[in-house]
């Protein structure tokens, strides 16, 4: 039995760029060779406590040069997407006509991300991003003196490729990092700062890394001045195994183990582990 899948994707992509301001009418065209695009194939696959198997990301991704340096990537979901619901498989009875739709490409994201950008006399590495659904994304990093990195982000609404952790925003908005220079007091902590000036809530992440166990400990301070910690605690010293705990001040959290690209998660709720709810994934990637 052999089996082909078939993507068509355009060999050349033409933007029409306006220079100059003080010609309205006048564009110059920029062609990407979309045909020297890096193609890359790549999703998770989610096997659940409850016995039930389902493809939580399907994505085809194609990045090309772009403006002396820069970059653009074109991110499409083929119609074979489904996700996790309730308790219903997803490659059994009806739902597996969903395979027949993996060939269509749909809700295609574009990115374009350029280094060295000169903005008020700053350098910065800008990105722009617009998701399918419409919203969109800008984020600027800097390095400014005595302070270091600096991170500018702009998202609206509904927007997920520039959103932490690769989630929809809730809402807009206009959140300003930098960095903690607790390496001048030790070398092994690291620290940053951010805040959204429309939501009116702060993040601190402070991190400790020694050998094969790194800590990491979170606080979010939202609006009303309430304070929410998260503590993460990675041991690597296994060879080619990692072990984490995560641990929040509501008493939840979760154990996990990584082995390459499996890895297995088991919630923690009132001091015991969920077996029902554990979950393994594999994330599996091919370049085209």
């Amino acid at each position: 039995c052999v089996c082909v899948l078939v993507w068509t994707l355009p060999r050349t992509v033409q933007l029409a760029v306006r220079p100059h301001s003080q010609n309205p009418n006048q564009h110059t065209n920029t062609t990407l060779n979309m045909d020297k695009a890096n193609l890359r194939l790549s999703g998770k696959l989610e096997a659940n406590g409850n016995g039930t198997i389902a493809n939580q990301s399907f994505k085809l991704t194609a990045t090309a040069g772009f403006a002396n340096g820069g970059a653009v990537t074109l991110t499409a979901n083929p119609g074979f997407s489904p996700a996790y619901t309730d308790k219903a498989a997803n490659f059994t009875g009806d739902n597996v006509k969903a395979i027949a739709d993996i060939g269509e490409l749909q809700n295609i994201d574009l990115k374009f991300a350029k280094g060295g950008v000169d903005l008020a006399g700053q350098t910065c590495d800008v990105t722009v991003a617009r998701d399918s659904s419409g919203a969109s994304g800008v984020e600027i990093k800097s390095n400014v003196d005595k302070v270091g990195d600096v991170t500018v982000s702009l998202v609206q609404e509904g927007h997920k490729t520039l959103n932490n952790e690769d989630e929809a925003a809730a809402a807009a908005a206009v959140r300003i990092s930098a960095d903690i220079p607790l390496s001048d007091v030790n070398a092994d902590l690291t620290g940053s700062v951010d805040y959204d000036l429309v939501g009116k809530d702060a993040n601190i992440r402070i991190g400790y890394h020694k050998d094969d166990i790194t800590v990491r400990l979170r606080t979010n301070v939202d609006s009303d001045k309430k304070a929410k910690t998260t503590i993460n605690l990675d041991y690597s010293g296994i060879e080619g195994i990692g072990v984490g705990v995560e641990v929040k001040d509501d008493k939840t959290g979760a154990l996990t183990v990584t082995k390459d690209d499996f890895k297995l998660k088991v919630p923690v709720k009132d001091n015991k582990p969920n077996a029902e709810e554990a979950s393994i994934t594999y994330n599996w990637g091919i370049d085209m």
